[in-house]
């Protein structure tokens, strides 16, 4: 019995890493969507009133165009999180940091739509035009650097 027994716990833990695997990307599909779904309702609401944590944060404030920011950040990270589980190549990092900064900016764009101009978020919208910019730039040149003929 000894012998059959180490066939059996090998045939069942092949069947329960496959379940197990397939658990795991639906649970990381659910995150990533919530994500996205979180991440869009915060740049896009008018009020925080949906989230009870947010209620007393006023239009306006320099929390809540930062909290307009993060919300961009959760949109990019959840986007990437979902590519991550259906893509079967490597993502770059480079690729990674670009879609961090695009959604932080479109996170700040809305902060401005809905709490207005503020000195400091305007200096860090320009800092963030000019690293994705320059994270454009880099990752092209590092494109054409790479060598096809293997």
């Amino acid at each position: 019995l000894d012998g059959c027994w180490s066939i059996f716990v090998f045939s069942c833990f092949i069947y329960v890493r496959g379940f197990m695997t397939t658990f795991f990307k639906g649970y990381l599909f659910l995150v990533g969507l919530i994500s996205i779904i979180m991440g869009l309702y915060g740049m896009f609401w008018p009020d925080f009133s949906w989230y009870p944590p947010f209620e007393s944060i006023e239009r306006g404030t320099s929390l809540s165009n930062f909290i307009r920011t993060i919300s961009g950040v959760f949109v990019a990270s959840g986007y990437i999180l979902i590519r991550f589980i259906f893509s079967s190549s490597k993502v770059q990092l480079g690729t990674v940091l670009i879609y961090l900064v695009a959604f932080m900016l479109v996170g700040k764009f809305s902060g401005f739509l809905y709490d207005g101009f503020l000195q400091h978020d305007v200096i860090a919208f320009c800092m963030g035009v000019i690293t994705l910019v320059s994270l454009l730039a880099i990752h092209r040149h590092r494109k054409s650097l790479l060598n096809y003929d293997l």
